[in-house]
Formats: C-alpha cells, structure tokens, sequence
C-alpha cells in the first residue's frame, strides 16, 4: 500500500493554496485579536480591576480622550497599513522583474510578511472596535482600562513590525537570499516526494511483465479536460485498479502538460465510462505547476533565476553562477539517492499500478540545458558549469550518470570551440575539461 499521505492530495493542494495566500493568516491574526479585545473588555465588564492597585492608572482617564487617541492610532496604523501593502507590492513587482514571475510564488509564501500584514490590519480594527466600546463605557463608571492599556501595547508592537518588516524585505530581494531559499526548499521537495515513492512501491513486482501484458490486449482512459498534473493520489489509484482486478500503466506524472482527449492510462481490459471517470479523479489537474509531487519544480525556479540573469537587461553572471553552483550541489546529492521504481501493488502483493518517476538524467537535463544553451557568451557560466559537472563526476556511481556528464561536457566543449579564447582563458578552460576528461576516463577503465 502507499502512504495514506498520498490519500490527501486534494487537502494538500487546498493547504498549498491557502499557504501561498495573502488573505488566510491575516484573517486568522484579526480574528486572534477581535477575540481578544472582547476577552479584555468582558474582563472589563465583569471584575473590578480598576480597585487593584497596580491597575488604577489603567481606569483613571477621560473618555473623549481615550476615544480621541485610539482614533489617532486607528488613522495611523491605517497608513502604515497601505505604506507596508506599497512595500510588498514594490517588492513582488521587483521580484517578478528580476527572478521571474514564477518566483512570486515564493514571496507570496513567506509568513513574516503575511504576519506582519494581519497584525496591522488587526490592531486597526481592534482600535476601531474599542473606540464604540468606550463610547458605551464613559456613559458608566468606568472605562476599560485593560483593552485600553492592551492597544497601546499591541501599538507598541506594531513599531518593531515596521522596523522589522522594512528589514525583512530588504534581505528577501537579495539574489543570494532568494537563491537560497528556493535551493533549501528544493532539497526538502525532493526527499519529500522520493520518500513518499521508494517507502511504498513495490520492490517484489515486475515492472516488465506488466507493460508486457499490456501490449497484447489494453484499454485507453483519455483524459477529460486539460492542464497541469500537480498531484496524484497513487493510493486510491490503485484501489479502484485491484476492485477491477486490472493492471495499469500510468503515461503522466506531476508536471507533465496533460491536453483533453489525451490517452493517460493504458489498463488490461476495457472499463465502464464510470470507472473511467473513477481512476481519472485520481488525478488532480490545475492551471499551474506546483511542488507537491513534483521535483522538478524547484529546479525550474533555479534555472529561471539563471536565465533571468544571464539576459542583455539584467547581465548578473554572478546570480547565474550561485544558480549552478545550487544546482550542481543537488544533482552531486542526487547521485546517492535512490530513486523510486515506479511500481505500485495492492495488499494481495500483486503489481497492479506503473507509474512514471523522474529520472536523474531528466533532473540533471532540466537543471543544465537551458543555462548551458543560453551562456554559450558567458565563459564564466561555462567554466561553472564545467565545475559542477566536476563534483557530480567525483560522487558518480551508474551509468546512467556517467552517460549524463558525457553528454554535457561534450556539447560545453563543442559551445567551448566556437569561441576564440587565448592567454589564461584558453588555459583554465583546458585544465577544467582535463580534469573532467580524466574522471571519465577513469570510470571507464575501472568499468
């Protein structure tokens, strides 16, 4: 059986929507604070805190006053609320510019910001809320001295989050700080999802005998409507392929582009429109991709960060360079994880479900292509790269990557000879592809 995480799928697309949202955590914090402000005033109402000593200087005020300042910090913190909405703005505005508008993703899912949003909208509206209650109140004996005294402090706070939140900003738009967020939450995605997979799938079945039994005799499921596959709940997958004692090949993954009336599903017998509809529901599709289930999405933003950087506009080879040094770090990490089978059984222990998984091959393609095929004017670039392929050449152990870094190093080199490099340019470079020929060369001969 796989793991009941993959039973969540739908619930795990919801969490990710709502967590790279602007409007759930600020709702949450002013429903935090308006509870609280009413915790404070019914205290208020139903004890005599103004007879404890310590608290007279809370309940010894003038109403009008009281209404009158908490108005000014209700007016206040509104513009700090606007000039804080300007500053994220400008910052996704800056960000979408310069590392890509796939990168808005990773702002909008930072929950400082949206703490500090939700703070200053709430103590907004806790200060409008108490300005009617002490209207109420000053016609008492009274004021309510503790929510009073509660919206100064929460006023108080709200200096240190603007100190704070102009810090935080100032740090998140630098490329290295970006660069390195992404690169951690890369890292975590991968053995997120790889862990999920190998836990799981079957390491009994034969993976070849049941593409060979779909080959004689099979059925097509197409799917319904198009978009991204951005999750799959292999589980319930697999359920409903045993209750029709089928087997199955599964040609998407999270990730691919799925059109209508495409075929996504070779099964061993023809099935009813509904059980059709039944193992299609399995599979979630959207507008956009997302990291769920997918580790080449976290890549994708590396690389997108690179290519942004290497344009004519912007020109940073540096930001190009910290991208591949990220890359390369996790593919050399790649080559000691094993990757999953892309098999699945059902309790019987019978192979019901093939699946696609990513390769290393495609992880490592997806992270050097594009980079290599738009630095090919940039020796900088193309001597990190060559670099990186250096570390990954040092933890190598398959074919599979030995294959890889032959690949690439030949097409660098190729892109190497068409430039007219001389003096150190033309040495460095050499020395990079002798001590990389050599790793290759030694593989070969202890093969």
């Amino acid at each position: 059986m796989l793991n009941n995480v993959f039973k969540n799928n739908r619930l795990r697309k919801a969490y990710d929507t709502i967590h790279t949202s602007f409007w759930f955590v600020p709702c949450v914090i002013i429903l935090i604070i308006l509870s609280l402000c009413a915790a404070l005033v019914w205290l208020d109402s139903t004890t005599e805190l103004e007879k404890v000593t310590w608290l007279d200087f809370l309940y010894h005020s003038d109403g009008a006053i009281t209404r009158s300042l908490l108005t000014t910090i209700a007016g206040s913190l509104m513009t700090v609320v606007s000039i804080t909405f300007s500053i994220t703005m400008v910052a996704l505005t800056n960000a979408s510019s310069q590392f890509g508008h796939r990168l808005l993703r990773s702002f909008m899912n930072d929950q400082n910001t949206q703490i500090v949003l939700g703070t200053f909208t709430a103590i907004f509206l806790y200060c409008l809320v108490l300005v009617r209650v002490t209207y109420n109140f000053e016609q008492g004996n009274h004021l309510p001295g503790l929510a009073i005294g509660g919206a100064m402090l929460l006023t108080l706070l709200s200096i240190f989050l603007l100190i704070y939140f102009i810090h935080h900003v100032a740090i998140n738009l630098q490329a290295d700080t970006v660069i390195e967020k992404i690169y951690c939450q890369l890292q975590l995605n991968i053995e997120h999802i790889f862990s999920e997979q190998i836990d799981n799938e079957s390491v009994k079945g034969c993976k070849e005998l049941v593409l060979a039994s779909l080959k004689s005799r099979f059925g097509l499921i197409k799917s319904r409507h198009s978009g991204y596959v951005q999750a799959i709940n292999y589980s319930h997958l697999v359920e409903l392929i045993a209750t029709q004692n089928q087997c199955m090949e599964l040609l998407i993954r999270p990730g691919d582009f799925v059109t209508r009336n495409m075929v996504v599903i070779k099964c061993s017998g023809d099935l009813s429109n509904e059980s059709q509809q039944q193992l299609l529901s399995c599979i979630i599709l959207g507008s956009k991709r997302t990291p769920i289930q997918d580790p080449e999405f976290a890549i994708m933003q590396l690389v997108e960060i690179a290519l942004r950087a290497l344009s004519p506009s912007i020109n940073d080879s540096f930001s190009a360079i910290a991208c591949v040094d990220k890359l390369s770090s996790t593919l050399s990490s790649l080559t000691r994880q094993t990757f999953p089978k892309g098999i699945a059984c059902h309790t019987d222990r019978e192979v019901r479900l093939v699946f696609k998984v990513a390769s290393f091959q495609d992880l490592a393609n997806t992270a050097y292509d594009q980079i290599r095929q738009n630095a090919r004017c940039n020796l900088a670039v193309q001597l990190r790269l060559l670099e990186g392929l250096t570390r990954i050449a040092e933890q190598a152990s398959t074919q599979e990557h030995w294959k890889l870094i032959s690949n690439q190093k030949e097409m660098l080199e190729n892109d190497l000879q068409k430039q007219e490099l001389t003096g150190n340019d033309k040495a460095v470079t050499g020395q990079r592809l002798n001590d990389l020929n050599s790793l290759i060369f030694a593989a070969k001969v202890h093969d």
